[in-house]
């Protein structure tokens, strides 16, 4: 059935509108920059489905439910464009990268990443998370207080940047990194559905991190180039067939071995710009993901035992972490999928309306910025069973909650499902399957609710205890 098809429904609705929503240009803008996620629960739960608002002078139709969903990720882009609802993070990833490229174009970005997503590739990135979580943990006091966000951060910034860009780009910025992708995500706001633009104290320190970012990996590909033309040969490496490993651990390899159709390499500031969108995309979801998962082993310590029992059974004998052993710890993996259930990275996914649309039932006009919530759609009872529960269960066989057509959307859904959910996957495991085994966490006075200042939102202040597991257990008078 044609998404736009008005007449295989009888009965086709303007879309209803979310009232008491404050001035008419502005719609309920601070509650939604206050707290996104109650807004669009309590709109669902009042006028269904589908309905809309204001937002900064954009008409706005936020849609709900597996049929919803089907409906927005099944849409063709000359219908739903994600070009068009994502053009606030041009400035981030780079003029004609991603989202700012065409479909097609964007299609074949993406298809020069997948010899760095191979398994071959996953077990070695494995290892650098691995090894990258000891080294930061090689930091810390016996025991003290962490912000686990920040100390998450920081330690899959370093597993990205090792894996995506390499070990000299790593060691190169070192401290300097943090602060950089910080700033880089900080121009992630509300106010870039307006304008990018903007003269925002958020948006400058933006351009800055990206410029200087960008500096750096044109100096690392400068060096590789020269390298590969100093060879003995005094060749350079054949051009990779489509789909091919490539020789190299890191994602910079295979995107200097990639060939543009007509055989050239591709341009320094297209790798540049896939680069930075990789990590902007990957690393602060899987910090943020990473966080939550540890936040709710915090806050439900009866599956500690079971999971630490896991970690024993599959890494004994095991000199070193690589993608099957991680593949074989089952409980971590429905723990972390429970936390992109509860709180997953992304708020919300968007698209325009190139022309009018039926979108089940309700008449959406050209022009609409049409918004799906992850965070919404996760907590639906007609889905997931008693879903404010954290229940890591519900993924067994038979329940498979999510088996569910377009149920878990925590990293999309359709042809723009993220390309580097397994791994996020793979880093979220990765350093929690050294965390549980090496430190035993307490929660302390930690503040867990979720800061929406951000569409990617952590824990307000997560400040929490900890122990070193090598650090004997105090008695108690």
């Amino acid at each position: 059935m044609a998404l736009d098809d008005a007449a295989a429904r009888p009965q086709v609705t303007a879309v209803p509108h979310l009232s008491g929503g404050g001035l008419p240009w502005f719609g309920p803008c601070w509650s939604f920059r206050r707290d996104p996620v109650a807004l669009l629960r309590a709109g669902r739960e009042r006028l269904g489905n589908v309905f809309g608002f204001p937002l900064l002078g954009r008409r706005v139709v936020f849609a709900c439910g597996p049929e919803a969903h089907a409906a927005v990720f099944g849409a063709e882009e000359t219908v739903l464009s994600p070009k068009e609802a994502y053009r606030f993070i041009t400035p981030v990833f780079g003029p004609g990268v991603a989202y700012d490229a065409a479909p097609q174009e964007m299609s074949a970005q993406i298809s020069h990443l997948l010899p760095a997503l191979s398994p071959r590739r996953l077990d070695g990135y494995a290892r650098i998370a691995e090894e990258e979580v000891r080294t930061r943990l090689a930091h810390w006091a016996p025991q003290g207080e962490v912000d686990l966000l920040s100390e998450l951060n920081r330690m899959t910034v370093a597993i990205a940047t090792r894996c995506l860009i390499g070990d000299e780009f790593q060691h190169g910025m070192g401290p300097h990194l943090p602060g950089l992708y910080r700033d880089l995500e900080s121009g992630i706001r509300l106010a870039g559905i307006l304008s990018p633009a903007l003269p925002l104290p958020s948006f400058r320190r933006r351009d800055r991190a990206r410029a200087a970012i960008a500096r750096a990996i044109g100096d690392v590909i400068a060096a590789r180039r020269a390298a590969s033309a100093g060879a003995p040969d005094g060749l350079e490496r054949e051009p990779a067939a489509h789909g091919e490993d490539v020789d190299g651990s890191d994602m910079l390899a295979t995107l200097l071995a990639a060939r543009a159709p007509d055989g050239s390499p591709l341009d320094d500031d297209l790798v540049t710009g896939i680069l930075i969108g990789m990590i902007f995309a990957g690393q602060h979801t899987s910090a943020v993901l990473a966080t939550w998962t540890g936040v709710l082993l915090l806050q439900h310590p009866q599956y500690v035992d079971a999971l630490l029992a896991e970690q024993h059974t599959v890494t004994d004998g095991t000199p070193r972490l690589g993608a099957e052993p991680l593949h074989r710890m089952e409980l971590l993996e429905r723990c972390v999928r429970e936390a992109e259930r509860l709180h997953p990275p992304l708020l919300v996914l968007m698209r325009t309306a190139l022309r009018e649309l039926d979108l089940i039932g309700h008449t959406v006009p050209a022009g609409t910025l049409v918004m799906v919530s992850p965070a919404v759609a996760h907590r639906m009872p007609e889905v997931f069973r008693d879903p404010d529960r954290f229940d890591p269960a519900r993924y067994e066989a038979p329940r498979e909650e999510h088996r569910q057509p377009h149920a878990l959307i925590g990293f999309g859904g359709g042809r723009h499902r993220c390309v580097g959910s397994a791994f996020a996957y793979l880093q979220v495991k990765a350093v929690w399957s050294v965390l549980l085994r090496e430190v035993a966490f307490d929660a302390g006075h930690a503040d867990f609710r979720p800061d929406y200042s951000t569409f990617i939102p952590g824990p307000v202040s997560p400040r929490v205890r900890y122990r070193k597991r090598s650090v004997p257990v105090p008695e108690q008078p």
